[in-house]
């Protein structure tokens, strides 16, 4: 196969894999259909969410290793036969507990190809084209994270909840069949380079209990006395303890999952800027569906389409951030997309009980275009900040601080909402308010401190990112003579 058509059909392929992860967004319309299917309360239906996120957060550190080990082309291929296999089951559960069992065979699929589909990418193109090549696979998945509840709406309403999942294996199923045209990937093994088997599980045991309780959190609220249950208590302290464990056998592992490079100035600002970036953000999908339909009276659909410009920005903006950061690194692309991402979230806390359409999707789009722009130039540093033989491990860092940002995002968001919220409603009991005149500005009172609270974080993450720090491109620093001649190979002890 020529090499420049096979750069693109393994970009083909990287971007239909992560357009099929993305996709999930289309469950989200869902879940008033599958609450009547299941006879299941809203309580029971985080469950949905927290199986696919946690599982997916808690190994993506795992599934990057192991692409490196064995390949990023096989852990691709594989993420996506556990995908197409996984949207099957969940479309035909008969039970509660088997779509549960099968939304977390679905976290694990999706963890290979979030974790492979960059490194997959990065193999074949070279370091002065990579900023490109990940804008266009960022691209496409925030193609399908923005088309997802339109297209969820549209198979709920006409084929019932279950389409939301099986419309998804024939897109899977092609794609397999196009990563099947791909040269058989050739991996040199190295007898001395061993899997951290024990790092792996002490790192998903800390990440998985750590996110049950935010989860948990989130519901029971911060002035529960559920937080001093037997429950909570044992999360957390059986949290702290596998993270604990983590560190000491990473101390003593001969090949770490994760060693000291990692602890290097540019790349601990870098991942917690972008932990910090997608945990702002997350207030815009919490809280704009309820106030543009509650407060301002929008139509449900009017109040769907005000999401849309957020995770339009994001895809606009991906292949722009990426031109962007090949020409001219990628910290100032990093800079400046958080520095947009603020300015909208700023502009969002000001909106008020008479809002425009307008003036409500400008900051909103202005978010996205942010947003998107970090992500792409915070992946190119990431990724190109660590050697050749560790791409895929680079790869689920950066989609791990993604996830476990959003998770804590949606923890921290409601958490602020919620208590702000039952301030300003005991400050206005004495006021002469209707109670809906009540709800509405207590609503509106809280929404604009919590979006604040987002607008801090995100400026956090902007002094992060400007901090002068020595960066040093590494897979350029390794790039050999034939470019495109590069598979995925694992660096000799």
């Amino acid at each position: 196969m020529e090499k420049t058509a096979k750069r693109w059909l393994v970009l083909t392929v990287a971007g239909a894999g992560l357009l099929a992860v993305f996709l999930d967004s289309a469950v989200n319309i869902a879940f008033p259909a599958i609450s009547a299917a299941f006879g299941r309360g809203v309580s029971s239906i985080q469950w949905v969410v927290v199986c696919y996120m946690l599982t997916s957060a808690s190994l993506l550190l795992t599934c990057g290793r192991l692409a490196d080990l064995f390949g990023c082309q096989r852990a691709l291929l594989i993420g996506l036969v556990g995908s197409a296999a996984a949207f099957g089951l969940c479309g035909v559960a008969g039970t509660f507990e088997s779509f549960l069992a099968s939304r977390v065979l679905q976290g694990a699929a999706a963890a290979l190809v979030l974790a492979s589909a960059p490194a997959v990418v990065s193999a074949n193109f070279s370091p002065r084209e990579l900023g490109r090549a990940l804008g266009v696979l960022n691209m496409v998945g925030f193609v399908g994270f923005t088309s997802g509840p339109i297209l969820g709406g549209l198979l709920v309403e006409h084929f019932g909840w279950r389409a939301v999942y099986l419309f998804r294996v024939p897109l899977s199923l092609g794609t397999i069949a196009l990563a099947m045209l791909l040269p058989r990937e050739e991996v040199p093994r190295s007898s001395d380079r061993e899997f951290d088997f024990l790092g792996s599980v002490a790192l998903a045991a800390g990440v998985g209990l750590a996110g049950v309780g935010l989860a948990l959190a989130a519901v029971k609220g911060l002035h529960s006395s559920a937080w001093k249950s037997p429950q909570m208590l044992g999360l957390a302290c059986g949290s702290a303890a596998s993270f604990a464990l983590l560190i000491t056998m990473e101390r003593r592992a001969r090949y770490p999952l994760l060693d000291r490079r990692w602890l290097a100035a540019a790349l601990v600002f870098a991942n917690a800027s972008n932990l910090l970036s997608n945990l702002a953000m997350f207030a815009v999908w919490l809280l704009v569906p309820y106030y543009v339909v509650n407060v301002l009276r929008f139509k449900v659909s009017a109040g769907g389409a005000l999401l849309a410009p957020c995770s339009l920005g994001m895809a606009l903006s991906a292949p722009f951030a990426g031109a962007l950061s090949d020409r001219f690194g990628a910290r100032w692309p990093q800079l400046l997309g958080l520095a947009v991402e603020m300015l909208g979230l700023l502009l969002a806390s000001q909106r008020g009980l008479r809002s425009s359409f307008a003036t409500v999707a400008v900051p909103l789009l202005l978010v996205g275009l942010g947003l998107g722009t970090f992500a792409v130039a915070n992946m190119r540093l990431v990724m190109t900040s660590i050697g050749r033989a560790d791409q895929g491990i680079a790869a689920g860092v950066v989609g791990m601080m993604r996830t476990l940002g959003v998770v804590t995002g949606a923890s921290s968001a409601a958490a602020v909402f919620g208590m702000r919220r039952k301030v300003y409603q005991a400050a206005l009991t004495s006021a002469s308010l209707t109670p809906q005149a009540l709800a509405d500005q207590s609503f509106i009172s809280a929404f604009q401190d919590t979006f604040l609270v987002s607008t801090a974080l995100c400026l956090v993450a902007v002094v992060l990112a400007a901090i002068p720090v020595r960066y040093r491109d590494v897979l350029a620093a390794e790039e050999p003579t034939e470019a495109e001649n590069r598979t995925c190979p694992v660096q000799q002890p």
